[in-house]
């Protein structure tokens, strides 16, 4: 059964868009760029943001320090508390800890930025396990990287009991990279046509099914 489950964070856990998008836009701007429609921008949740800066809006690596420092002037005084949380997470995770379940999070996000929302949010000792990037992401961890490193935090050595939820494609790869089973979530940012693409081994509606599925598992 699944013994562990491991959470991404922005998209999943806690809808952290508005901040996000908004902190963007006012990179863009500030960098004398034209900004993007926060639409285009949610490209950006999900992957390191150093990656998105420089694929999908060609900031050279010069450059691209200079936009993420832009951004956190931003988001870490403001974007980070305009977020919440996504219905019914919190019976969710409670409900997988009842069940005696190990609940972790495995995410592309600053760790330092992760703590901060969660600890504005009150869920930050619900968690057995967070796992983030450095703030400047100089080691440009992989998704699969971090899911490995939260396994290991929280003590999973049989990769048949552990499952990554996440709502973009960066997770689900992570995730057979790591050898789990993934879960995409339809609430975040992805898309049912993109789990599909990228095999996810299940995708569900709702926060329950999540627990429906782990107790299905048994």
């Amino acid at each position: 059964m699944f013994r562990y489950v491991i959470f991404d964070f922005d998209g999943t856990v806690v809808d952290t868009g508005e901040g996000i998008l908004k902190s963007l836009q006012y990179s863009f701007e500030q960098m004398g760029r034209e900004v993007p429609d926060m639409s285009d921008l949610k490209r950006f949740i999900g992957p390191p943001i150093h990656y998105s800066f420089t694929h999908y809006y060609g900031v050279s690596e010069e450059a691209v320090g200079e936009y993420i420092k832009k951004y956190r002037e931003r988001y870490t005084v403001k974007g980070i508390y305009e977020c919440e949380l996504y219905n019914g997470m919190i019976s969710l995770i409670d409900s997988l800890k009842a069940e005696g379940v190990k609940v972790g999070i495995a995410s592309s996000k600053p760790l330092r930025l992760i703590y901060n929302v969660a600890d504005h949010l009150g869920i930050t000792e619900k968690f057995d396990a967070v796992v983030g990037v450095r703030m400047d992401d100089s080691r440009h961890s992989t998704k699969t990287g971090l899911i490995l490193e939260a396994m290991e935090l929280l003590g999973a050595e049989d990769k048949n009991e552990v499952l990554m939820v996440g709502d973009r494609l960066y997770d689900i790869e992570g995730a057979k990279g790591a050898d789990v089973k993934s879960c995409g979530v339809l609430w975040g940012y992805g898309s049912e046509e993109e789990f599909r693409e990228y095999e996810a081994d299940f995708t569900v509606k709702e926060a329950k099914d999540v627990l429906e599925l782990v107790k299905a598992s048994k």
